[in-house]
């Protein structure tokens, strides 16, 4: 698979850290366990990465730069850490995320013929600061083409990818999803988040917590 450079931007940094101290309560620090972990499971990309990554690529996916008018959708406040199977913290980590807007419709090319939220901005970028912490505002993911609501990710260093993968909505997957029957068993449990209330955000608004963890290359 043909891999694209990964830019790591001070204003990405920056914006991250902004959304983490927006909603603290999602990251809890966790003492590192002796014993290793388990890496997160591994997924299949999908068709709709960027083939050109936009302008805008915060970490906040419900506005645009630009457009005056946020996304459609319930917004979502996402977080959690990246640390290596020994728990210990990974900083520096670009954390990418993409999804479809509340049509079902990507933004990339490739994903035509349904309506569009032009003030939804479809990817976006979270670097982890020194405790591994990033942090996502973005919208509640939909399911499309009979595919259940999920969210991509890919976490990369300047060195490369580290990792791609799916996370599904806890309750809303099933084996029977192609992607999900080709993995092994017990996948999907280990990448679903649980949605609950986030008290003091927008009306309706949720937030989910999802930590990731990396065996990372030698050298």
């Amino acid at each position: 698979m043909h891999h694209r450079p990964f830019h790591a931007h001070r204003r990405l940094v920056v914006r991250a850290g902004g959304l983490a101290l927006a909603f603290p309560s999602l990251l809890v620090h966790r003492p590192a366990r002796a014993a290793s972990l388990s890496p997160t499971p591994a997924q299949a990309e999908g068709p709709f990465y960027p083939r050109t990554l936009p302008a805008d690529r915060d970490a906040d996916l419900t506005r645009v730069a630009g457009r005056s008018d946020g996304a459609r959708g319930t917004r979502l406040y996402l977080a959690g850490r990246v640390t290596d199977v020994a728990g210990r913290p990974l900083a520096g980590i670009a954390v990418e995320l993409w999804q479809c807007d509340s049509f079902g419709r990507y933004h990339h090319a490739g994903d035509e013929g349904r309506p569009r939220d032009d003030n939804f901005q479809g990817f976006g970028t979270s670097v982890t600061d020194g405790a591994g912490r990033y942090a996502f505002k973005t919208i509640r993911p939909v399911p499309y083409g009979g595919r259940p609501p999920h969210l991509h990710f890919r976490l990369a260093r300047s060195a490369g990818p580290l990792l791609t993968t799916q996370l599904y909505v806890q309750g809303e997957a099933s084996a029977t999803d192609t992607v999900i029957a080709a993995a092994p068993a017990g996948t999907l449990g280990r990448l679903s988040i649980r949605l609950a209330a986030a008290p003091g955000r927008e009306p309706g608004a949720l937030e989910a917590q999802y930590d990731f963890i990396l065996r990372m290359p030698a050298g």
